[in-house]
């Protein structure tokens, strides 16, 4: 893994909030933040910081905002808990950060939680509080910083939130490879500018690797001035939620993939829920920067 002109935004204050039982654990940053630690040079690393509401706000409705300032309960998956208002904002906070230095030319990948994408323009849900990518995204375009933005999403689980808030907005290609049938049930066929590869449970290397390319394709038609790719590292083999079979070195071959688009491009984590994520993590950001 090459530490030139990579960037990794990432904090102990991840670990801000702790539901017992759930499996969006603080160990999931925390242990990969230290793994990470022993390969590279401190000068890699980032402490985000939080980001503004009003960036907040431009993206959520005020009832999201409230819900989440007050750590209330949401659902099952969404429970609230003491911590989760300001993990959310410096999670947020570090995805815009990311995609700004990716502006710059840096490889920039924000270790953080919780992760985003499920949480749509009026609805916190599925692990997911704040959308850190779009509110990274929205704040981009509206700043003219960027015209037009792809969001390649990689996690199993279909990124439902984020669709929604880029559906119809000619400015963003959303583009997403996820299990199907699998949580939220949505991301079954294509509209609009949003395009969706939905594959079946058990779907290996020989399937996904030619449905990534395909979903490439789309990415450099669309010419976008930046990538942001919202990472799962839930399509392992081992994850315990869902049900794709990719194994550890296919991690290095997704990064070496994205990199081969030659667009500026920044990441986020979002699921992943083995113990190996750490070794996921390094594979993944070995192939992006090497």
């Amino acid at each position: 893994m090459s530490a030139n002109k990579l960037k990794i935004l990432s904090t102990e204050k991840a670990g801000l909030y702790k539901v017992p039982g759930h499996p969006e654990h603080p160990m999931r940053v925390l242990a990969s933040l230290r793994h990470l630690q022993t390969l590279l040079p401190a000068s890699v690393f980032e402490e985000p910081a939080a980001v503004s509401l009003e960036k907040v706000r431009a993206v959520h409705s005020e009832l999201i905002v409230q819900t989440v300032q007050n750590e209330s309960y949401i659902d099952p998956d969404t429970p609230g808990a003491k911590g989760i208002y300001q993990a959310s904002l410096l999670s947020a906070g570090s995805a815009l950060r990311t995609a700004e230095e990716a502006l710059q030319g840096i490889s920039a990948f924000s270790l953080m939680r919780p992760p985003g994408h499920h949480a749509t323009p009026g609805q916190s849900m599925g692990f997911c509080y704040f959308n850190s990518m779009a509110v990274a995204v929205n704040d981009l375009i509206q700043n003219q910083k960027a015209k037009k933005i792809a969001i390649f999403d990689l996690d199993c689980h279909h990124g439902n939130g984020t669709e929604a808030f880029c559906l119809g907005k000619p400015e963003y290609l959303y583009v997403s490879l996820h299990q199907a049938p699998a949580y939220p049930g949505t991301g079954l066929s294509s509209r609009d500018n949003c395009l969706n590869f939905p594959l079946p449970p058990g779907t290996k290397e020989g399937v996904y690797f030619p449905a990534m390319e395909k979903a490439m394709e789309k990415i450099r038609i669309f010419k976008p001035d930046l990538m942001g790719v919202s990472m799962g590292f839930d399509t392992y083999e081992r994850d315990p939620l869902t049900q794709f079979g990719l194994k550890q070195a296919d991690y290095f071959r997704i990064g070496k993939m994205l990199k081969s688009m030659n667009i500026p491009m920044f990441t986020l984590l979002e699921g992943g829920y083995d113990r190996d994520l750490p070794v996921l993590i390094e594979n993944y950001l070995t192939g992006w920067t090497s």
